[in-house]
């Protein structure tokens, strides 16, 4: 749980000011645009994290689910709660972030000696 959490708040470190800042002008509201972004990743990292995961197959066949899923779930969340933004800018976001999240999480993990 300590790596989820921890995998979490570097997901969220990195994501919500991408998108903040891809979506800024579609939320006045600072607090609002955070906490949809917040949610966004809430309702798909533990996904990602804990069911992907048990999938059949090796490790970048279910990781590139869970990613594609990331990517999709968020880029439809953001073209519902921003209306104004349309399904193809929200996708575009959305793999944004998650690439961004993505790929540093992956420098992270190759550099922080993890523990098992």
């Amino acid at each position: 749980m300590l790596r989820w959490s921890i995998a979490f708040l570097l997901t969220l470190a990195i994501e919500v000011p991408l998108a903040g800042f891809l979506l800024r002008r579609d939320e006045p509201s600072r607090t609002t645009l955070v906490g949809k972004l917040f949610f966004a990743n809430l309702a798909t990292h533990p996904l990602v994290w804990f069911a992907f995961p048990l999938l059949p197959g090796t490790w970048a066949v279910t990781t590139a689910l869970a990613e594609a899923f990331a990517w999709l779930a968020e880029a439809v969340f953001y073209s519902l709660v921003f209306p104004k933004v349309g399904f193809r800018r929200a996708a575009l976001v959305s793999l944004a972030a998650n690439a961004a999240s993505f790929g540093l999480g992956l420098i992270v993990y190759a550099l922080v000696p993890w523990r098992e």
